[in-house]
């Protein structure tokens, strides 16, 4: 696998051509997913305790707030194989069907986990970075959760944090950026898996990348404010 990195990262045409050669292989892209929803996990877990601090002193959560931290990393595990690599996989398949693409579903998700390759880079990127953001947010502290609007308002103040907003801005320019590597493999690897043209692999791959990167933007400099973060 460690000689087929370089390939697949700065060649992919050639990379995704030399698979198609072999037969159909979840393998080696499962453990690239895996890989990728540890890290997306881990990375759920240290945010995570934002919201465990908020809640510590509320009587109702209990021993909740111990848990926070694991139910995020466990969701964000599994949000990370359904979302990056199932529905990307079914958008593709999808979206070629339109240029009477081939090819099996099984390949298109061999190809997509391939792909995902520069994203999981980026998330470690991320994860890290967050290391020195998570320490700087100030955490207010809310002491019940009966009153709606003061645990909207205790909400407001962490997304409204400076430390949080350019955490959350950079980590999803970031995102944004490995995610464009990503489609760039994703391009070539759907022109072989689905047996279509460039172009119209190209087309396959933007339309839902396009479409995730504008939320995640809209999200990072937009999302925050509708929320309640000013």
């Amino acid at each position: 696998m460690k000689g087929m990195i370089p390939e697949l990262l700065l060649r992919p045409d050639v990379f995704f051509g030399n698979r198609m050669k072999e037969p159909e292989n979840l393998k080696f892209p499962g453990i690239i997913v895996v890989m990728g929803a540890i890290i997306a996990a881990a990375g759920a877990y240290i945010i995570s305790g934002i919201y465990a601090d908020m809640f510590a002193q509320v009587p109702e959560m209990g021993t909740m707030t111990a848990f926070m931290g694991i139910f995020g990393a466990v969701s964000a595990f599994f949000m990370f194989i359904i979302v990056w690599w199932l529905l990307f996989s079914g958008g593709f398949f999808l979206i070629s069907m339109a240029f009477s693409g081939s090819g099996t579903f099984r390949r298109t998700l061999e190809f997509t986990g391939y792909g995902l390759l520069p994203v999981i880079i980026g998330s470690v990127i991320s994860a890290l970075i967050s290391l020195y953001y998570i320490p700087m947010i100030e955490v207010p502290v809310l002491a019940g959760i009966s009153d709606p609007a003061a645990l909207q308002e205790v909400m407001g103040q962490v997304l409204s944090d400076p430390a949080f907003r350019e955490f959350t801005q950079i980590s999803s320019i970031i995102s944004v950026i490995f995610l464009i590597w990503s489609a760039n493999l994703w391009i070539f690897g759907m022109k072989h898996a689905r047996s279509v043209t460039l172009k119209h692999a190209a087309i396959t791959v933007l339309v839902p990348v396009v479409i995730y990167i504008t939320y995640v933007l809209y999200m990072a400099f937009a999302g925050i404010a509708a929320l309640g973060g000013l």
